[in-house]
């Protein structure tokens, strides 16, 4: 009788009792009534009761006053779904605590937690010292003598549950007692979902902000600091971290350096150099993978690792700085506790990600700034050319692209959507630009022209720019005062991405005028021969010398720290819409640049029709190559995403090798790779294969003509950063091809 079920196995209250126990159901019973609320409807929680610690402390209680318990635990199932791990205590023993937090009661191998597992059922011992099931790792920790386990159930999942204990005396329940706990137990599931639910939402929140900043900061400006400041700002906040080390490898030297390290929120200043087999930094660039530990010191001794000069809290993650094959370094956090997640690692993984892909192409504009000015003027035509080649951004945009368009699939909370929709739509302006820098020698319309709102652009790019006027400048103790007057004016004809990139580098333009703050002001106003479009500034205004020369190519007054490209695109895309634009400045008293477009000037090109729905043809094999390994994954997934299979390799060579040896539908190949090109992967595959069709994807796409394409016998080349849409359209073709054969 002693180890039946609990809801088998009950005894009525004695003849002592009957009135307590009927005083405590009725308690909580009370405690756990639906109340009514004036300002909620019935079945929705309150914001209050989201906070999972304070759920938690609220259940224990009124658990407490329901049995007469001595003390109430709730343990939670670990991530591997096996393990109940302590969670929350009332009235826990002080010299028990510590033993209740390292339990770990497996609900597979300890029969009385697997029996109540597996019938979802509370499991009762009136006398555990004599119940074989209860294991001795319990009884050792916390010695009593009755004990009621109540399982937590959401959505008919066990997530958890109550573990009640009587220390002395041996305790009878009623079927009264029970049917309470267990209606508390399903009322507790459904909390602690709901509380698990919105953390994971308020975290996803965080963690897209975070990798929008970094996106934002990568996309805007080639500055390794600014990258580093958005790492310090966001990054430590967001894992509750005491600490954030950046190290990069320095080849010429051999050994790592410290380029960012905070702690407690601030930046420590003292650079730190040390050797690649110090600490386990090491760890991770040798495996090139995420490493953690709950203890960083008994790592390092374990391995018998040298601790680094200086070292932070115990609980550590690493994650590799990595981009293709080469690991450039490491960014790490750490903290006090409790130990990181794999939610954790896969955050500071992407993170990291990110921040490689920034801090090499920064890396690479300052080697090139660096040979401007050490090359002379002799050599200012072949720095120029490889200065624009360096800024060919269309590798990392891919990734972020195709990341965005993924997330937009699944996402429908609609701030959520508004975010990722600003990171796509900076992604393909971005992608707009290094097109531009690609052609800039020439003019040329690749896009269609389309109606425009000029102050949805104004719009957009005061908030595309919003780190740079506002938050950079109250870093730096100066205050600048946005002035927006939009009137109501007819749409214009024209290219939103190019316009948008127009008005950013106008309104950066402003903010670099005014140093000491200021006030921007922005302007539209309908006018006799169209539409008028000001940017104005209180800065420090030009002399004529400067004016006349502010549109010419590479022109600049920033000193190393412009590329002299901003103004004169501006001045192309204003050219390529039939506008013009005029700059009223003087020196110390500000400056303004009007443009003036014409109303109904360009005929609008129209829109390809949508394709048609391919049919039904089965499910696509598709082997995808790409030098860098972020692009290569995002097309797999996009592939993987619309129902079909992808094997994604990084280089030529290794795709003709798998092509041969296993049958594929279709082949997506980068153009410019080292080794084996694209156009090779091509020709070996319509060599062995020609009905496989071949599609190309480069940053050069724009570059390549019709003969070129037709002598290598694609099917199609897609420009970088390649959209869903792209990639969508290619599978359909070859479903129609395949549903025409049938």
């Amino acid at each position: 009788m002693t180890h039946a079920t609990a809801r088998q196995k009950t005894t009525a209250p004695t003849n002592s009792q009957p009135k307590t126990h009927a005083r405590r159901t009725a308690q909580a019973r009370a405690a756990f009534r639906p109340q009514p609320s004036a300002s909620l409807p019935h079945g929705v929680l309150a914001p209050e009761s989201l906070d999972l610690n304070a759920l938690l402390r609220q259940f224990l209680r009124q658990a407490v006053v329901a049995l007469g318990a001595d003390s109430v635990g709730i343990y939670l199932l670990d991530d591997d779904g096996e393990f109940l791990v302590a969670r929350a205590g009332y009235r826990v023993p002080p010299g028990v605590l510590p033993g209740m937090r390292a339990l770990r009661l497996s609900t597979i191998k300890h029969a009385f937690y697997a029996e109540a597992a597996r019938t979802r059922r509370p499991q009762f011992s009136r006398d555990v010292r004599a119940d074989l099931r209860i294991p001795d790792v319990l009884r050792e920790t916390m010695p009593h003598r009755s004990q009621l386990f109540v399982p937590i159930l959401a959505k008919d999942r066990l997530i958890g549950g109550f573990i009640a204990v009587w220390f002395e005396a041996e305790r009878d329940l009623s079927v009264e007692e029970l049917s309470l706990m267990e209606a508390v137990a399903n009322q507790a599931g459904s909390a602690v979902e709901n509380a698990r639910l919105f953390e994971q939402n308020r975290r996803q929140v965080e963690e897209l902000s975070v990798l929008h900043e970094l996106a934002r900061a990568m996309a805007g400006q080639l500055d390794r600091e600014a990258l580093l400041e958005t790492l310090r700002v966001h990054v430590p906040p967001l894992l509750s971290a005491r600490k954030l080390v950046v190290v990069l490898a320095d080849e010429q030297r051999g050994d790592l350096e410290v380029v960012l390290r905070v702690v407690d929120g601030g930046v420590d200043d003292h650079a730190t150099r040390y050797g690649r087999s110090v600490g386990l930094t090491s760890v991770v660039m040798e495996t090139g993978r995420p490493f953690r530990t709950d203890d960083y010191a008994a790592e390092c001794a374990r391995r018998n690792l040298t601790l680094p000069p200086v070292h932070g809290p115990r609980c550590w993650l690493g994650a590799p700085l990595t981009v293709g094959q080469v690991a450039l370094g490491v960014l790490a956090v750490s903290r006090d506790e409790p130990p990181f997640s794999d939610g954790d690692e896969r955050l500071v993984a992407n993170v990291a990600d990110l921040a490689a892909l920034a801090l090499r192409s920064a890396g690479l504009y300052e080697d090139l700034t660096r040979a401007y000015g050490e090359l002379g003027a002799t050599q200012d035509h072949l720095v120029r050319t490889e200065k624009l080649r360096a800024l060919d951004f269309n590798n990392l945009l891919a990734a972020i692209l195709g990341r965005a368009q993924l997330a937009l699939r699944k996402i429908t909370d609609p701030q959520l959507r508004q975010w990722v929709q600003i990171i796509e739509r900076s992604a393909l302006d971005g992608a707009q630009t290094v097109r531009r820098l690609q052609d800039f020698a020439r003019v040329r319309q690749d896009q269609p022209l389309v109606p425009v709102d000029l102050n949805a652009v104004v719009r957009d790019a005061l908030e595309m720019t919003q780190s740079r006027w506002r938050d950079e400048s109250l870093r730096r103790g100066v205050v600048i005062d946005v002035r927006t007057s939009l009137g109501t004016v007819p749409r214009v004809t024209g290219d939103p991405a190019e316009l948008r990139e127009a008005m950013t580098n106008l309104i950066l333009n402003a903010v670099d005028a005014m140093p000491a703050g200021g006030t921007l002001s922005l302007a539209t106003a309908a006018v006799a021969d169209g539409v008028e479009l000001s940017v104005s500034d209180t800065g420090v205004g030009m002399p004529a010398s400067v004016r006349d020369r502010i549109f010419d190519p590479f022109f600049t007054t920033k000193g190393p720290q412009g590329t002299g490209l901003g103004l004169s695109m501006t001045y192309g895309i204003v050219s390529r819409h039939r506008a013009r634009i005029v700059v009223e400045t003087a020196e110390g008293r500000g400056s303004t640049f009007r443009m003036t477009f014409p109303a109904g000037s360009v005929t609008v090109e129209e829109a390809p029709a949508p394709a048609e729905a391919a049919p039904e043809a089965g499910t696509l094999r598709c082997l995808v190559v790409d030098d860098e390994e972020a692009v290569g994954s995002v097309i797999g997934d996009v592939l993987e995403a619309v129902g079909h299979r992808a094997v994604v390799v990084t280089s030529g060579a290794a795709a003709i090798e798998r092509f041969r040896a296993e049958p594929f539908d279709a082949v997506f190949t980068d153009l410019a790779m080292p080794g084996v090109s694209g156009w090779q992967v091509a020709q070996a595959v319509k060599s062995t294969t020609p009905a496989v069709p071949v599609f190309v994807v480069t940053g050069f796409g724009v570059e390549l003509s019709r003969e070129e394409r037709g002598a290598h016998d694609v099917d199609a080349v897609y420009a970088k950063p390649l959209k869903i849409e792209d990639v969508m359209d290619a599978v359909a073709r070859i479903a129609r091809r395949r549903a025409s054969r049938q």
